[in-house]
């Protein structure tokens, strides 16, 4: 779940303003809609079907949920940066530790399960810093150990960006912290090295985004705000015309997925804040498992794909592989969640394991 500051909100009639609340169950909505969305990607590319575009829109979703909710949490809750910095590697780094040593241990005794990885010390040191660096399998680029990870290398960049912005008066923090997602944005038109390139990306425009549209809501005028359920319609409908009509690789993407993924994201807060949000037990729950489901996502449909062949299996409907897939990923990554990610989480978080709450997943495929 993902928790905020201040009161709950309470409908008031007659259409009269809402105290924030305390939680968003739409963000862990579209939490649940861009793993699997990205899992659903990668399943047609194991079966050799026509990957359907629009859904590497689930990355834009998760950037630009982090710069949405970083933003929100901090407005609310000011804290130091060493304190930010310490709750974000909280959430982050012992589940992808874990998860990374046991690729390592895979790469020392059994590197023939692992189709597109490579053992190579200086690239597993810097796996584990959330550093980009050079991977040692062919076509790799400059993914860590756990590929899914090369999102969170743009994660941890943020947070430090963030954190420095932290000690600055308030109304100063936006523009500078704005501007220099801005500039990195600006840098990846130059020539660069691979790994400064991989920093001056417009990804970073998306956690900008995520900002602005953080900024832009609170400063949204009331009748606009009950239109939520018009925001999420027009939002997915843009983000399949451009996945029709756009070849999102660079700065297209910013045009094709990251605005239409904004407005998506603005109108189910909306519609949650300010209407009545559909309840969705299960799509929540695996929006709680996704950060787990989506970093085990790719290994697990590359032991599924070769089993699925073995088994004679491929004269089936390649779709009935890709729906498996599904369904396995995330039951697997719930089990992940609440055997793994939830004990390491109360493990490094004493004051919610004494209050005996459940600790909250970190907002990413992240």
């Amino acid at each position: 779940m993902v928790e905020l500051s201040g009161d709950q909100g309470g409908g008031a009639p007659g259409g009269a303003s809402r105290s924030p609340p305390t939680e968003l169950v739409s963000v862990q909505y579209l939490r649940a809609a861009a793993a699997l969305g990205v899992v659903v990607w990668h399943a047609q590319g194991q079966m050799g079907l026509k990957e359907t575009i629009v859904l590497q829109a689930g990355i834009e979703v998760f950037f630009i949920i982090s710069g949405y909710v970083m933003w929100l949490i901090l407005s609310r809750r000011p804290v130091s940066p060493m304190t930010f910095l310490k709750k974000r590697l909280i959430r982050v780094v012992p589940l992808y530790w874990v998860l990374t040593s046991l690729m390592v241990v895979l790469l020392l005794v059994a590197p023939q399960l692992l189709q597109s990885a490579r053992f190579d010390p200086a690239h597993i040191i810097a796996s584990y810093l959330f550093v980009a660096w050079p991977n040692p399998a062919e076509g790799a680029g400059l993914k860590p150990v756990m590929i899914p990870g090369w999102t969170l290398n743009y994660e941890m960049f943020f947070y430090l960006a963030l954190a420095a912005t932290l000690p600055l008066a308030a109304r100063r923090r936006a523009p500078i912290l704005l501007g220099f997602l801005g500039l990195l944005g600006a840098a990846s038109l130059l020539p660069l090295p691979p790994i400064a390139h991989f920093y001056a990306s417009p990804f970073m425009l998306e956690f900008a985004l995520g900002i602005l549209l953080a900024l832009g809501l609170e400063r949204l005028p009331e009748p606009w705000k009950r239109q939520g359920p018009y925001g999420v319609i027009t939002g997915c409908s843009l983000l399949f015309i451009g996945g029709l009509l756009i070849d999102p690789q660079n700065h297209a993407r910013l045009l094709a997925f990251a605005l239409p993924a904004t407005l998506l994201i603005a109108g189910l807060v909306c519609w949650e804040t300010h209407g009545r949000l559909p309840a969705l037990p299960w799509l929540k729950r695996i929006g709680d498992a996704s950060y787990p489901l989506y970093m085990i996502h790719p290994v697990l449909l590359s032991a599924m794909a070769q089993a699925w062949r073995a088994a004679g299996l491929t004269i089936l409907s390649p779709w009935l592989f890709v729906a498996a897939g599904v369904v396995v990923t995330s039951l697997v990554g719930w089990v992940l969640h609440v055997t793994l990610e939830r004990p390491l989480l109360a493990a490094f978080s004493p004051a919610r394991k004494t209050a005996g709450r459940p600790a909250t997943p970190p907002l990413i495929v992240s």
